[in-house]
């Protein structure tokens, strides 16, 4: 596509929110709702009233009740997540969780309540207070928060663009002005100069299955490109899905009663945590998965015969998009609540994201990045939390974005530099090269054996390094979009390749086991080294510069004494295999 051929489109915002999501939604939301006058743009690279993975989500949500003790939800955290927790950026979040459960019964979601009108929660993990609170109708849940968000900022004025993918941003000397993309449509390109942009493109990923196929990895290398540092992408979210299609919900399906059991009828969680079984994290059970397939004890079926039948109104979808995909299933002979199923462990998304403080601020002037856009989780997960910390941090950094446009103006665009990255944008279009897709794949099936994404080592994960570097090198640099749709696609794998490059390399330094990070050549935790986040930023025009920033703990309310890994044991399994060696 030549670029004499493309509509320019220039725009000019207060506030450019670069997701329409949950997070990037609520930060709208709130900036308008603090201060009216302010035009608000919210761009998204899906459609524009689609809400992002929101709408696919089952609608559970985390909330510390009114009667409950925020501390007590801190503390299962810290131990949850091995000490790799931010505590002070934990409780903030936590302490919204209630009122912004009550903001979406305002707008007119529902949550599940038993006959007395209590909310019905479901304990995660196996954690003393951490509790999950379905929404009413199972599959509609999500699709409701969406619809009636949207809603809202749509009648607060918060102007919104779908299909526009933003590729670059744009910064007047150390600070972020705007931003420049295409419709994948049209073709067109847009310009959109910014006082502050905040980033809310949701976590990393590698495109597995229809809920995480929109999850790629261009809104972390934007950020990264613009200056900001990034943290925790040794931690992948390896999940426990149906072998045939995926599947929303086990979150409620292990604490209810759920089990998986190898290929011998066993219960596969017993030997592993005698003291949590099978209500645990999907990461340890994937690990165990891992270490039976090695056994030869596979494959893994989910059993559900001890679930009380009065139970599974929580479990199966009773509307939406997911009731659509259930009933097809059904026809097909496939009822995972019926009959034994298999089960297998997927990669579905990364962990890592933008550093930033309380605010969202991610040290770039002008530059905010909110919900799971930033950095959190190290690996391990709750099921209801994502849409309860991206409605608070989404809100969060709205208010603090409002803040800090009191002293910011617009700053200057350098055409130049726009127009550099216009050329080098549309210069990708064309139908001599590689077809996205081909190199995705490529880049998957180094991703996703066992032993890189589940039980790591230094040789598979250098070996997957060098494989992936091979890809960089013969594969990437040949891709073509044979028109804008398939140029999104591109910048997708673009963005792949960068968050599985820090993968890779993040997973190398944490020479150490700790939360959803399993090194079998180092299976025991070190704090001594790395009770620390990796982080990541630039180093010259191309290459990662990675160091430790030490966990606080002098500062810290909460002592770090306990460990939700030692519930395994897995470190006693590989120390004991690595001194037979």
């Amino acid at each position: 596509m030549e670029t004499t051929n493309v509509k320019d489109i220039r725009l000019k915002t207060d506030v450019l929110i670069i997701g329409g999501g949950s997070a990037g939604l609520w930060a709208a939301d709130h900036a308008k709702e603090l201060d009216p006058s302010l035009d608000v743009l919210v761009v998204d690279k899906g459609p524009a009233d689609w809400g992002g993975l929101m709408s696919m989500s089952g609608g559970d949500f985390d909330v510390i009740l009114p009667d409950e003790n925020i501390d007590d939800w801190v503390e299962d955290l810290v131990y949850y997540y091995d000490g790799l927790c931010n505590q002070e950026l934990v409780e903030s979040l936590l302490s919204q969780s209630y009122a912004r459960m009550q903001d979406y019964e305002r707008l007119g979601c529902r949550f599940f309540r038993k006959e007395d009108g209590s909310l019905k929660g479901i304990p995660q993990r196996g954690l003393p207070h951490v509790k999950l609170y379905p929404a009413q109708y199972k599959g509609k849940g999500g699709e409701d928060m969406a619809r009636n968000l949207i809603k809202e900022v749509k009648e607060r004025g918060v102007k919104r663009l779908g299909r526009i993918l933003i590729t670059d941003l744009l910064k007047d000397g150390e600070r972020v002005v705007g931003a420049v993309g295409f419709d994948s449509r049209s073709g067109d390109f847009y310009v959109i100069e910014a006082r502050a942009v905040i980033l809310a493109t949701g976590w990393t990923g590698w495109k597995t299955s229809y809920g995480k196929n929109t999850t790629t990895g261009e809104g972390a290398e934007l950020a990264f490109k613009a200056g900001a540092k990034l943290s925790n992408f040794e931690f992948g979210r390896v999940w426990n899905v149906p072998k045939l299609f995926g599947w929303e919900g086990q979150t409620a399906l292990f604490p209810l009663g759920a089990k998986v059991v190898n290929g011998i009828g066993e219960p596969l969680m017993d030997p592993y945590s005698p003291v949590l079984g099978a209500n645990t994290d999907p990461h340890f059970t994937t690990l165990a998965m891992a270490v039976e397939h090695r056994k030869g004890n596979g494959p893994f079926y989910l059993d559900i015969s001890a679930v009380n039948p009065d139970d599974l109104v929580l479990l199966k979808p009773q509307d939406g998009w997911q009731k659509l995909n259930y009933d097809k299933l059904c026809d097909l002979g496939i009822d995972m609540f019926k009959e034994n199923s298999e089960w297998i462990p997927q990669l579905t998304c990364g962990f890592g994201g933008v550093e930033a403080d309380l605010d969202g601020y991610t040290g770039v002037p002008g530059l905010y990045a909110a919900g799971t856009s930033r950095s959190l989780d190290p690996g391990v997960y709750m099921g209801g939390f994502a849409l309860e910390t991206t409605a608070s941090g989404g809100y969060m950094t709205g208010e603090a974005v409002v803040k800090a446009l009191q002293d910011l103006t617009q700053g200057e665009l350098d055409e130049a530099v726009i127009a550099e990255k216009k050329a080098a944008l549309y210069a990708q279009i064309g139908d001599d090269g590689l077809m996205p897709h081909d190199v995705l794949r490529a880049i998957q099936e180094i991703l996703f054996p066992y032993e890189v994404s589940i039980i790591k080592s230094e040789r598979s994960l250098n070996e997957a390094l060098d494989k992936l570097q091979q890809v960089q090198k013969d594969m990437l640099p040949r891709m073509k979009a044979k028109d804008p749709h398939y140029l999104l696609k591109l910048i997708e794998v673009q963005g792949i390749s960068f968050i599985s490059e820090l993968y890779l390399r993040a997973s190398l330094q944490r020479k150490e086991s700790r939360a959803g990070h399993f090194r079998e050549d180092y299976p025991t935790r070190n704090n001594d080294d790395f009770l620390a986040w990796i982080v990541a930023e630039q180093d010259g025009d191309d290459g990662i510069a990675f160091s430790k920033k030490a966990v606080p703990v002098e500062r810290y309310k909460h002592k770090i004494d306990k460990y939700y890994s030692d519930n395994f044991t897995f470190s006693k399994l590989f120390s004991e295999q690595k001194d037979n060696q």
